[in-house]
């Protein structure tokens, strides 16, 4: 008795190929995040746990920015104004988080956050946790810079990726429209 091919399995095989050099891309530009951030001592600098957020907000970001490279939220445009405006918004509610309880200001932060990216077209979920971090530990200037830093990394990254290989998939997927 012979045995079908599973239409699932092949599929998953097929999507797991065209995201295995993006996934391999991701895990290097978390660790260059990771040596960055271990580099300039945040945790150090700010308080043990800004690390974990900011690996977090940056680790969903690269799989959006690499794994979904058509969604809406992975256009470079959207990432870059969605962290900008997150590290400004946030270090302003990390300010007043002296006055208001955290809570409130934490609240107020994701508000106006949220607002901001709406009416800039810069929806990009990850960056909230950025702003809730620069609130959480009181980041200073130091974690724009730092912020600034990541968000490059991540760009050239997803250039190459662009470069290399979104846009051979592109190519392949119009080839493949134009014979059907």
């Amino acid at each position: 008795m012979e045995q079908k091919a599973y239409p699932a399995k092949t599929k998953a095989i097929s999507r797991l190929s065209k995201r295995l050099i993006p996934a391999v891309f991701a895990g290097i530009t978390l660790s260059i995040m990771v040596l960055l951030l271990e580099y300039f001592k945040t945790d150090v600098l700010y308080g043990i746990g800004i690390n974990a957020v900011i690996f977090a907000s940056f680790a969903s970001s690269i799989y959006i920015m690499f794994i979904m490279p058509n969604s809406r939220a992975a256009k470079s445009s959207k990432f870059v104004k969605s962290y900008a405006l997150a590290a400004v918004v946030g270090y302003l509610g990390g300010l007043t988080s002296s006055m208001l309880p955290l809570f409130a200001v934490a609240g107020m932060v994701i508000f106006v956050l949220t607002v901001l990216l709406i009416l800039t077209y810069s929806e990009h979920p990850p960056a909230a946790a950025i702003a809730f971090a620069f609130v959480l530990f009181h980041v200073g200037i130091t974690g724009m810079v730092i912020i600034a830093a990541g968000v490059a990394i991540v760009l050239l990254s997803r250039f190459v990726l662009e470069k290399k290989i979104f846009e051979i998939e592109r190519k392949i997927e119009k080839k493949k429209s134009t014979k059907a």
